[in-house]
Parts: structure tokens; C-alpha cells; sequence
């Protein structure tokens, strides 16, 4: 059953104030939010109503940083946009990058035998797939896709053959992109292929329709690379209030002290959240936001 207001899980307090019951919420040191279908929707930057109550949160001291399937190269206009300096999880929890230093501070890279099939079989089925390197972006054909990708991530890929990259450069995740019913059959077919290589994680953009596939190392989590975020500065994961919108969000919801769905979310992912704000469309960051930390 989805839970439309603060759980019992969340301590709480009563107290009475100029006659009237006031609920008393913890007090949230770290904000952390997923990127595409909660941060933002429909093109490259969050709403004027977000990007506000971010910069609220973060006048009251509360620190907030990004857990997105995308490269750090593709959450650059972002972390310049609302000011998001620290530590923040990429790749789908693949990696921690600092900026605006861009220093890794940790990495776990795609086996070399998990790329190389994943682009025999991107090939095979006819599949746009994306290989990302820390700092770099790479397809192997244009198009519809390809030209999304640009607008939408605000980089430029390298088109080359992927293959000669394999084993020559440290792939970090290759992304399946699927537009269509057609495609995203086919796509699950490589996704069941690669399970044996791999670990596959899936996410859909609601402002548009498309699945992403991310191939990242078996070990890799976004919420154990949440964890080894918090343990690296210091904080406890009772200080964390997480916000997101899909599948790839499931793990950290397990582990985060308070978590919060976005009202376009999967109801998987809603029936454990604590809270289900309104879509991104209706700027549910905000909400979340103007509900637990002002």
C-alpha cells in the first residue's frame, strides 16, 4: 500500500505551539537526487520552481548531491547550474566524482570480455548503444538517438568502432537505448544475454518514452556506492533523505533512511517508498523539498 504521508518509520514528534499540534521532522542533513524523471523532465535543466527550492535547501545547509545512471560529462551543466559542488554518484553507482575538481574517487570499471559482447550483440540486434570512459562518450552510428542524446546530455559523443576500444581504454558502462516496443524486446533479449557478463540495470525517461539499459560490474549499486559516499565525508545514513523515480533507484531506497518516490515512479518502487511526491512534471522535487527541509 503507498504511504501518503510521513511514515511511522520516520521519528517523529509532537508539540504543542500557539494551540496547535506541529509535527516535528527530522532534520535532513544530505539531500540526494536522482537526475532524469525526478530532477528533470522534459529537456536539460530542472524547473525554475526546483532550481529555487535547491538553492533554499542549500541556504538552510543542507548538502545535496546527484545519483544518476548518466556520465559526469552529462551532469556538468547541472552541477555549474544549481551550484553542486562535493561528491556526487555517477554511472548508475559505477563511480563517485568530486567536482568541480572531477577527481574520481572511486571507480569500478566494466570487464573488458562484458564490453566486447554487449557491442557484438548492440550489433546483432540492430541496438543504439553508448560507451562511456570517465571523461569520454562514444557511439558507433548516428541518428534520431544519437541527436536526442546530444540535446538532452549537452555533449558530444566520439563515433568510432566500439570494439577497438575494448581493452585499450577503462569502460566504466555501455547503455542500451530502446525508443520503441520493438526495440525494447530486442533490447530485453541482450539484457537476458549479458546477465552472465554483468550486472543490467533499466530506467525510462517518462518525459519521452525511451528505456536505458545500463551495463555496469557486477559489484556496482547505487546504493553501495551511496554508502561509500556517506563513509567518505562522514555522514550517516540517517542524514539522508533520497528522491527518485525508477528501477535503478530500488537499491538505495533499501538502505537510505527516508526515501521518496516521484508520483511517475514504478509502483514497485513506491511501496517502499515513505513518501510518494507528485510527478516531475508537477515539479515534485520542489514538494519534496518544501515538505522535509523547509
Amino acid at each position: 500500500m503507498l504511504t501518503q504521508s510521513v511514515p511511522a518509520t520516520i521519528e517523529q514528534t509532537k508539540e504543542q505551539q500557539k494551540g496547535r499540534e506541529v509535527l516535528a521532522l527530522p532534520r535532513y542533513k544530505y539531500l540526494v537526487l536522482d537526475v532524469d524523471g525526478t530532477l528533470i523532465g522534459k529537456g536539460a535543466y530542472p524547473s525554475r520552481r526546483v532550481t529555487e527550492a535547491i538553492r533554499a535547501a542549500q541556504a538552510k545547509g543542507v548538502k545535496i548531491s546527484l545519483s544518476t545512471g548518466r556520465a559526469t560529462e552529462a551532469c556538468y551543466h547541472l552541477f555549474k547550474h544549481l551550484k553542486l559542488s562535493g561528491l556526487h554518484v555517477v554511472f548508475d553507482g559505477a563511480a563517485v566524482v568530486d567536482w568541480p575538481s572531477n577527481d574520481l574517487v572511486f571507480l569500478k570499471a566494466l570487464p573488458p570480455n562484458a564490453a566486447a559482447q554487449l557491442i557484438r550483440l548492440a550489433r546483432q540486434y540492430d541496438l543504439f548503444l553508448e560507451i562511456y570512459a570517465h571523461d569520454f562518450y562514444f557511439i558507433e552510428k548516428e541518428g534520431p538517438l544519437a541527436d536526442h542524446q546530444r540535446e538532452k546530455l549537452q555533449i558530444n559523443p566520439l563515433v568510432t568502432d566500439l570494439m577497438r576500444l575494448v581493452n585499450r581504454i577503462k569502460i566504466v558502462k555501455g547503455q542500451l537505448l530502446a525508443a520503441n516496443e520493438d526495440e525494447k524486446r530486442r533490447a530485453d533479449i541482450v539484457s537476458q544475454q549479458m546477465e552472465q557478463y554483468c550486472k543490467m540495470s533499466w530506467s525510462l525517461d517518462p518525459s519521452n518514452g525511451i528505456y536505458f539499459g545500463n551495463a555496469v560490474a557486477r559489484t556496482v549499486s547505487k546504493a553501495g556506492a551511496l554508502k561509500d559516499m556517506l563513509d567518505y565525508q562522514g555522514f550517516s545514513l540517517n542524514d539522508v533523505l533520497v528522491v527518485g523515480d525508477s528501477f535503478n533507484d530500488y537499491t538505495t531506497f533499501t538502505v537510505a533512511g527516508t526515501c521518496v518516490a516521484m508520483g511517475n515512479a514504478p509502483d514497485k518502487l513506491k511501496e517502499i517508498a515513505h513518501w510518494v511526491a507528485p510527478p516531475v512534471d508537477q515539479d515534485g522535487v520542489a514538494a519534496v523539498i518544501e515538505k522535509f527541509i523547509l
